[in-house]
């Protein structure tokens, strides 16, 4: 008998359960939206002015037709110019919504932000410019970026309106983070979609390559220095000449490197304002090095006049 009450119980609150949905479903609701922007411009032409990604959009709908927005429904607001009369256009966007949303019966718009869209068009074009990474690494304890990160290919074609493409010399990838790393990170990484709904980009992706490499120290002796900026009727003597360096890398990026590639250097301005007697190097070294120290460090100098 325990049993059997127990059933009852579960079939009269399910039953309830379906009877306060279907109620509650029938009524009307207001939801809040993101919605794309795309306006579509047949070439020649293309928007030459900045517009929104997206449109904040409060939609208006039964529950039953809301619940597709989360399902089945994609709505984005597509708008085609194709009369070329004119080079500035105002579109009125809720009424655009409510004529052709993608949301389908049933839906009505009752707020978008902003109200309309100003678009400007101009001459079509295309060029090429450089991808730039966007990315953050965290290694693990012990571990490094080696180098700089590598993008293949390293350039995309765009199109669009001269006028904007004049201001772009570099895209960036989108936001790609990784963390605990302790090896090689190979991967592919999406191109910013920032300005996707007015220009047009050869390609979404690119590969990413990043060496990492485990952290290591290594001094390297007699490395010159250099002075820079020296006027033509001068000479500078640094004393000594040559200094000790220890630097912080990757094991690899350590053993392949030689003296040649670390740069000192001491700037002529520098001696000139010097007041103390004694000068610091400045180093250039490859992407990922580091320097601990060096010795002596600090360095004597001698200006003579050339005759």
């Amino acid at each position: 008998m325990v049993g059997i009450k127990y059933h009852i119980l579960f079939v009269s609150f399910i039953l309830s359960a379906l009877l306060w949905l279907s109620l509650n479903m029938d009524q009307s609701y207001e939801v809040r939206r993101t919605v794309p922007v795309k306006i579509n411009v047949e070439k020649p032409y293309a928007v030459s002015n900045i517009i929104p990604l997206n449109l904040d959009v409060k939609i208006k709908a039964k529950g039953w037709s809301l619940l597709r927005l989360y399902t089945s429904l994609n709505p984005e607001f597509n708008y085609d110019i194709n009369n070329f009369k004119n080079e500035n256009y105002i579109i009125p966007v809720m009424q655009s919504l409510n004529e052709n949303s993608g949301f389908g019966p049933g839906f009505s718009v009752t707020y978008v932000k902003p109200e309309t869209l100003d678009v400007h068009l101009g001459k079509y074009e295309e060029k090429y410019v450089k991808i730039l990474p966007y990315v953050e690494v965290k290694c693990r304890d012990g571990y490094q970026i080696v180098g700089n990160p590598v993008l293949d290919p390293d350039s995309i074609k765009i199109g669009g309106a001269s006028a904007l493409l004049g201001k772009i010399q570099f895209v960036y990838t989108k936001l790609t983070r990784y963390d605990g790393v302790n090896a090689n990170i190979s991967d592919v990484v999406k191109v910013s979609d920032s300005l996707s709904n007015i220009i047009s980009f050869s390609r979404e992706d690119v590969n990413l390559t990043i060496k990492i490499e485990l952290t290591a120290d290594k001094e390297f002796k007699n490395v010159e220095m250099k002075v820079s900026n020296t006027p033509s009727d001068r000479d500078v003597l640094l004393i000594p000449q040559n200094i000790d360096v220890q630097l912080k890398g990757g094991v690899k990026q350590l053993s392949e490197l030689d003296n040649g590639k670390i740069l000192a250097n001491v700037d002529y301005n520098t001696i000139f304002n010097d007041t103390t007697g004694s000068v610091s190097p400045y180093f250039t070294l490859p992407e990922g090095l580091k320097v601990i120290s060096f010795k002596p460090e600090k360095i004597q100098y001698v200006i003579k006049k050339k005759f």
